[in-house]
């Protein structure tokens, strides 16, 4: 730090030149003789400055004083200047890349846009809980409670995001949970296993391509989700038929993390039908106009919607089914279960940091598990 002796002493040179006092602050001496305070700073990642005083008007000890004082100003105001929108973008490139289908990058784009729509181009530190509530108590107003609980949800997230880098103080999310009843979670619609073999019968009847009837059976064998089946491919050569397992990379699970799928005689031997047919090493399920691309999750539902279980079943119903008839039998922990169709139990689960990731964890009592159900399901279609 500068002395006022030392600035004092400073002489002018042919040519304007600084000497540093510290934290941004310096003295800038000219050639006509004159010495001017001048502070640099960032502000939203631009380099700035900004004159202050001179020399000898305001001194050393005053000019620190007036440094700090207009610095916290600054940020005050930077901090301002962050709109929830940009905060938004910024939120969502940076989470987007570990979500697995573009339909749920879709549906956070739209629940965002959605809750936000009355102030996203607002500074951040405007945006009150009034606003959020009033939002919030429309969209329960409509009777979607659960859209309400998740738009809120989302929103919450991009605010403790925005705290966490250091954009604002306050969430005004906080509380406003309390404005939304009670209400139970509405669970997909999922056929009992009493109805399977009738399911089947219609299916084999029905006339659906032969191709999305494997898909259906597969779904039901494996318990795995329709987005993780349908982009399957042959050249990722996550079929092993030595080794009878079936390797979901980890970039088409919901969770970021590879799946092992024990393949089961049925499993194995629908798998190697359709291999011994392939017309090339791509996707396993093509699209039947565009065979360069993947079948579409719409094309098996519709399947089941024609067959008259519009209400009664969808896709993901198998993964319930796979879940609850497993769990009835009482023959399988519930943890092998949740492991196998990489479920995560909100309410038991393990702290993520308690132990490294393991794909083969329970691998034993898994396969057993996908033979047993393999069996199962081998008597409703039968």
């Amino acid at each position: 730090m500068l002395t006022d002796i030392q600035v004092k002493s400073l002489k002018p040179k042919e040519k304007r030149y600084s000497m540093a006092d510290g934290e941004g602050l310096s003295i800038e001496v000219f050639p006509t003789g004159k010495k001017k305070w001048v502070l640099s700073y960032r502000i939203e990642g631009k380099q700035t400055r900004k004159q202050l005083g001179e020399y000898p008007e305001v001194g050393c000890k005053e000019i620190r004083k007036i440094a700090r004082d207009y610095k916290a100003e600054v940020s005050g105001k930077s901090k301002l200047s962050h709109h929830l929108k940009q905060v938004c973008d910024e939120w969502f490139e940076l989470m987007s890349p570990q979500w697995s289908s573009e339909k749920y990058i879709s549906t956070v784009k739209y629940r965002l846009d959605y809750i936000t729509e009355d102030f996203l181009e607002l500074p951040l530190d405007e945006i009150t809980r009034f606003q959020v509530s009033s939002k919030v108590k429309e969209i329960v107003a409509k009777g979607t409670l659960e859209t309400a609980t998740r738009c809120l949800r989302l929103l919450n997230a991009v605010f403790n995001f925005a705290i966490a880098s250091g954009y604002t103080e306050k969430n005004p999310c906080i509380l406003v949970g309390e404005l939304i009843p009670e209400h139970e979670v509405q669970s997909y619609p999922c056929l009992p296993a009493s109805e399977m073999p009738e399911f089947f019968r219609r299916l084999e009847q029905c006339n659906a391509f032969p191709i999305t009837k494997v898909v259906l059976k597969l779904a039901c064998f494996t318990g795995t989700r329709i987005s993780e089946l349908l982009k399957a491919r042959w050249d990722s050569g996550e079929i092993d038929f030595e080794n009878k397992v079936w390797l979901i990379p980890a970039y088409r699970m919901k969770r970021r993390k590879e799946l092992m799928v024990p393949l089961s005689p049925q499993v194995y031997d629908l798998f190697m039908a359709l291999f011994h047919t392939r017309s090339d090493d791509g996707f396993i399920f093509k699209h039947t106009r565009e065979p360069w691309k993947h079948m579409t999750s719409e094309t098996p539902l519709a399947v089941i919607k024609r067959n008259g279980y519009a209400n009664e079943m969808v896709t993901h119903g198998f993964r319930t089914l796979f879940s609850t008839h497993a769990n009835e039998s009482k023959l399988f922990r519930a943890e092998v279960i949740d492991y196998q169709i990489a479920h995560v139990n909100k309410t038991t689960k393990a702290d993520k940091t308690s132990k490294i990731y393991n794909r083969a964890e329970y691998w034993p009592e898994r396969v057993e598990l996908m033979n047993w159900y393999s069996n199962e399901v081998e008597k409703w279609i039968v």
